[in-house]
């Protein structure tokens, strides 16, 4: 089957995000008013003008030397900073299944046979869009509630998770954009999902190739790609290396965009299971998930389903470990 041309597919998202993404022209009185703006293909949250985030219903086509097994839908980006600093990635060169803010197990069993949610590349699972549930705006918020599936891509497929994401983006007063997501994951058929132990897995977060650390790859000198710095903090006082599968209230990625500080922290509920949760922070890619799974094995069945729920806040600046802490609390309130 002939696939769309991708160029030009891209081209034109590419201009939508954009146009999400920027300000409102000078004359347009600025408010802090939040918008839920829904086309076919993405729901899109704009703070002031601005875009916060977007929500992909159907994945962009998978950019020229990338294979299309790695599209997903089902995931936020961009994300943005109230300057318009987009924190994620999607379809980066070194790990083209990460995209974004996005959730997977990689190490699962099903009726008896290993399912990878994660690695698409593999074939025996993925994680998908379904449907859109409800949208909302509101004084206190806006944002929308939306069904993915956990789908084994075997011959027929067959669906063993539903996962209900609400994402609700909080009005501040412009320095900052918060969202907290929250999701249930609930068995869909009468077989359980064991999610055995392993080192990665869970709600996850992808930061711009340009955070990369560590050597500098022949792809990236070929593409023209230009490196800034990157760097983690977690609520411990810990970075990359010892922050690595600690457990952890929160964790911080920044790096620098156009030689400008930007961050992203990750706040965990503290109704989260096993909470406080390991944090999979990678050596030198800017990733990191909240794994509960590196802990030991669980099981989702339709009497046990999974229920998490997470923070976001992005900053034009470096981590302030104080404040951060102090968002920490306000959350419980």
């Amino acid at each position: 089957m002939t696939r769309p041309n991708r160029s030009v597919f891209m081209q034109l998202r590419l201009a939508t995000y954009l146009l999400c993404f920027a300000s409102c022209s000078a004359n347009v009185a600025q408010s802090e008013q939040l918008q839920v703006i829904e086309d076919e293909a993405t729901i899109v949250i704009r703070q002031a003008g601005v875009g916060v985030l977007t929500y992909n219903k159907v994945s962009p086509p998978a950019p020229d030397g990338i294979e299309a097994v790695y599209e997903r839908s089902g995931c936020l980006h961009p994300v943005g900073s109230p300057q318009g600093n987009v924190v994620t990635a999607m379809f980066p060169f070194d790990h083209a299944h990460q995209h974004g803010i996005f959730s997977a197990w990689v190490n699962t069993t099903y009726d008896g046979e290993p399912v990878d949610f994660w690695n698409l590349a593999g074939g025996t699972g993925r994680v998908l869009h379904e449907r859109v549930v409800s949208t909302f705006e509101t004084g206190d918020g806006a944002g929308f509630e939306v069904d993915l599936l956990h789908r084994v891509t075997s011959s027929p497929p067959i669906d063993v998770l539903r996962e209900r994401w609400k994402v609700t983006v909080h009005p501040t007063d412009g320095s900052f954009h918060c969202f907290d997501l929250e999701t249930i994951q609930t068995a869909i058929t009468d077989k359980p999902l064991a999610i055995n132990k392993y080192h990665y897995g869970g709600m996850a977060l992808r930061g711009p190739t340009r955070w990369l650390s560590g050597k500098i790859t022949e792809a990236e000198t070929k593409a023209g790609l230009t490196r800034e710095r990157g760097q983690f903090l977690n609520n411990l006082g810990s970075e990359r290396e010892a922050a690595n599968h600690q457990h952890a209230k929160w964790v911080a990625m920044s790096g620098l965009v156009d030689s400008k500080p930007v961050c992203i922290a990750v706040l965990s509920h503290p109704d989260n299971f096993r909470f406080p949760q390991p944090a999979r922070i990678h050596p030198t890619k800017p990733y990191f998930c909240f794994s509960p799974c590196v802990i030991d094995a669980f099981t989702i069945d339709a009497e046990h389903p999974l229920r998490s729920r997470y923070r976001y806040l992005v900053t034009d600046a470096d981590p302030d470990p104080k404040w951060i802490d102090e968002q920490w609390n306000a959350m419980l309130r």
